[in-house]
């Protein structure tokens, strides 16, 4: 304020203070926003904590769609190492292994005796997806009893992907051997944990989260990868000695 001339000037301010929720903020925002506003960040808190996972998937299946189409890796189905990579965010990365482990080690025991019964494969799938279940069961209140806090967290592995494993794995012992499910699975918890390690770097949730044109990019890369059609890494060894002749 600029007075000139006056005498015995006064400057009065009147505030009232007022805290709003987060919630209240963002319910504010949208009603004042138009209709066509396709913001995540106009979602309450909630469902912008949930967007913040499924916005990381894409980079997961690009992940796995470089190492299965470049590389070669082998991995038991097509997607699984992501949906456990995403149970690793939850369970953290060395309780997720472990929990991962025994959870299918134990069901493939299971399986082998439910392969005597001579089930359809209808029954078959739901038996081992009760098992996996009971197996989760036991193992958190075992964690539990024992004070392993951190064995609580399995609980958020994917049954049915882990019945469908189980049940892949063991067909495929009694076809290819253990050493084929050795390579598999290896494979899929190699893949998973990388999947993991990019998941959880702050600037790869950061670009997915905040840029909605990166979802773009990532699938622009992987119709790329998908018109692919030479060797493999892994092949280049093979055909080696062709190479030499």
């Amino acid at each position: 304020m600029d007075v000139t001339g006056g005498r015995n000037s006064q400057v009065l301010f009147s505030m009232i203070a007022q805290d709003i929720s987060p919630r209240a903020a963002t319910d504010s925002k949208v009603r004042s926003d138009d209709l066509l506003n396709f913001s995540i960040h106009s979602l309450p808190l909630e469902e912008q904590s949930m967007f913040k996972t499924i916005m990381l998937i894409p980079i997961g299946a690009f992940i796995v769609v470089f190492l299965r189409i470049l590389i070669g890796l082998k991995t038991s189905g097509t997607f699984m190492p992501v949906l456990i990579a995403v149970a690793f965010v939850q369970t953290q990365l060395v309780t997720g292994i472990v929990g991962f482990l025994l959870i299918v080690g134990t069901g493939l025991v299971i399986r082998s005796y439910l392969s005597k019964l001579n089930l359809l494969l209808v029954a078959r799938i739901s038996a081992v997806i009760i098992t996996v279940i009971l197996i989760i069961s036991v193992f958190t209140i075992v964690a539990f009893n024992i004070g392993l806090v951190e064995g609580l967290s399995i609980t958020f592995f994917p049954m049915i992907i882990l019945s469908w494993t189980i049940e892949r794995m063991s067909i495929l012992w009694e076809e290819e051997g253990a050493k084929e499910v050795m390579l598999q699975g290896g494979g899929s918890l190699l893949t998973a944990v990388i999947v993991y390690l990019a998941m959880t770097n702050s600037y790869v949730q950061h670009l997915t989260f905040n840029f909605i044109g990166v979802q773009l990019i990532v699938l622009a890369a992987i119709l790329m990868l998908g018109n692919y059609t030479g060797y493999r890494l892994t092949e280049l060894r093979r055909f080696k000695p062709l190479a030499e002749d």
